[in-house]
């Protein structure tokens, strides 16, 4: 069974199933080199199809997160007549055979005239065409990945898709239902976006910031009242009719507007940027937990599983974490619009096989090189280097010295966030470091934060009141005794954003830490993704070396190679 999916669009991306197990999941930001890319996946669909070994007439099923027939199938696909195409609705009125008949119309349209270079890909008569409901692909990313056929609460909340923008779902253990949903009027995505563009900040990109300037303001509540969709007892109590929103493309990456947003921009002058960011996130906090929590209570449930780019709010998730209303709490992590094509990937394999469940603990699905490749990439460039054995050793070392080094080894991963093989990294231990990293190294603003990576096995002596956390999904309150300690990946209202490593999930990773750890006496390092603002994650040994290059960087490890700049020689 081979089972692709794809998207074009905000965060286009694609996904391969085959016989059982993901085998490719990528942006194709990430291969093509331009931040939250909205071109049709091209890249990431070879990626895929070449990481399983077939070619497109191999393929039995393509998912797509669209309850729509795109109109991209006629340009790009030779579809043959006996296609079958199959709709996944949570809420569906319209006859299904009149539906399909219609979409096949859509898809015999003439073809637009590309260069003779661009080929249409050629699907099997065989192959079957799944339109997944957005909202459905989010609840199938975070129940088919959750590792547990227990019965669960589904919370579903983006901007919107497919004309919902929250929805409520029960999943028992096998199948989800949809209990009910809520149009744009609902969206508090919609409000923290324009709320994003109202500081001057990109919509559905640069949201993290308003999170981590909140802590340094002071909330004012009632301030923003009346210009937020309202909640209470698990429903939708007052919407907010939001104006259309805009959006335009430039050099391939969608820019979003809403006229919403110019009714908050005063508002942003007279409390300043850090206490309007701060009434921002309270405010979201407030009704999100208005929404979810008197759910959790009717559907006698103490197991939350969450999706949809909404919940890249971590602050939220350790809000819902400390109600003491949960035994378990998993986020897809890869919640945003990227992560569409996983939730249609596996939402399509649960339909056509036995059900299965993956238990998700790491996320490297993309490109990797092997040391071959680094060191001819290396030696072409006429670069200076060491090749090491002990090269987490060494590393570690280099980290006491407070050295800011490149990190590049194995799988990319795939989400928003760098977990240990596309990484930055650097010691903990000076609080000054925080600066160094934003200003030397990122180009961004001085308030953002970074994450820490710590051992699995001592992450108790860091946190208070955690859970397993392998993906940066949620904040947890850091030990008052270890605030001074690990200073530069603690924020300032006493949280971190942890990324716990286990052994067997990436063993060189985890020994460097353990390694840094002989040495420190902590078991922590600061993480953040390798790039700079504006950038992807690095993917390919060459654009490893130009960031590097680039940067403020001390020291760059890749694979066994380890290349110093000038004065550290």
């Amino acid at each position: 069974m081979n089972i692709l999916s794809f998207r074009d669009g905000h965060n286009a991306s694609a996904t391969l199933y085959q016989d059982g197990q993901i085998i490719a999941d990528i942006a194709e930001e990430r291969l093509s080199r331009s931040k939250n890319d909205a071109s049709f996946p091209f890249h990431s669909i070879k990626y895929c199809l070449d990481m399983g070994g077939i070619h497109m007439e191999d393929i039995d099923i393509i998912a797509l997160p669209s309850h729509d027939y795109p109109d991209f199938i006629s340009h790009y696909f030779d579809v043959p007549d006996e296609v079958n195409v199959i709709q996944h609705s949570p809420e569906s009125s319209i006859k299904r055979d009149l539906l399909n008949s219609m979409k096949r119309k859509k898809g015999k349209a003439k073809r637009a005239p590309f260069p003779a270079y661009i080929n249409q890909y050629r699907l099997s008569p065989t192959c079957e065409i799944h339109l997944v409901n957005h909202h459905l692909a989010h609840a199938a990313s975070a129940c088919f990945t959750s590792g547990s056929t227990e019965p669960a609460l589904v919370i579903t909340m983006d901007g919107r898709g497919d004309q919902v923008s929250s929805a409520v779902w029960w999943f028992d253990g096998r199948q989800i239902q949809m209990k009910k949903s809520y149009g744009q009027d609902s969206s508090l995505g919609y409000f923290y976006s324009c709320a994003t563009e109202a500081l001057m900040w990109m919509q559905s990109c640069d949201e993290w910031k308003v999170m981590g300037l909140a802590p340094y303001g002071k909330p004012q509540p009632g301030q923003l009242e009346g210009l937020h969709p309202e909640f209470e007892n698990g429903q939708l109590s007052k919407g907010l009719n939001f104006p259309t929103m805009h959006r335009f493309k430039e050099h391939g990456i969608v820019h979003y507007h809403c006229e919403h947003s110019k009714k908050l921009q005063p508002f942003v002058k007279n409390m300043g940027r850090e206490n309007f960011a701060a009434e921002v996130q309270r405010v979201t906090e407030e009704q999100a937990m208005n929404f979810i929590k008197p759910l959790l209570e009717q559907y006698n449930t103490r197991r939350l599983y969450c999706s949809g780019g909404f919940f890249l709010n971590v602050k939220l998730n350790q809000k819902l974490w400390e109600t003491g209303l949960l035994d378990h709490q998993w986020v897809y992590p890869e919640p945003g619009d990227a992560g569409l094509t996983m939730g249609a990937t596996l939402y399509a394999a649960n339909i056509k096989e036995e059900p299965r469940q993956i238990s998700l603990e790491t996320v490297y699905y993309g490109p990797e090189f092997s040391n071959e490749e680094i060191q001819l990439i290396l030696d072409d460039r006429g670069l200076n280097y060491e090749f090491a054995e002990n090269v987490e050793e060494i590393t570690a070392s280099l980290l006491m010295d407070n050295h800011v080094l490149g990190w590049f080894q194995n799988k990319l991963e795939s989400g928003p966030r760098a977990l240990g093989n596309r990484s930055i990294i650097m010691s903990p231990l000076r609080a000054e470091n925080k600066d160094i990293l934003n200003g030397k190294i990122k180009f961004r603003e001085a308030f953002r934060p970074f994450c820490p990576s710590i051992l699995y096995e001592s992450a108790s002596s860091y946190f208070e009141n955690y859970r397993d956390e392998f993906f940066m999904t949620s904040a947890f309150k850091v030990r008052e005794e270890k605030r001074t300690k690990i200073p530069a990946v603690v924020h300032v209202d006493g949280t971190a954003r942890p990324q716990l490593v286990k052994k067997e999930n990436n063993p060189r990773y985890h020994t460097l830490i353990e390694e840094f750890g002989k040495l420190s006496g902590e078991d922590v390092i600061v993480n953040t993704s390798f790039n700079i603002k504006g950038e992807p994650i690095v993917c390919h040994p060459r654009e490893a070396i130009r960031c590097f290059m680039d940067t403020g960087m001390d020291v760059l490890v890749l694979g066994n190679f380890i290349l110093k700049k000038p004065h550290l020689k």
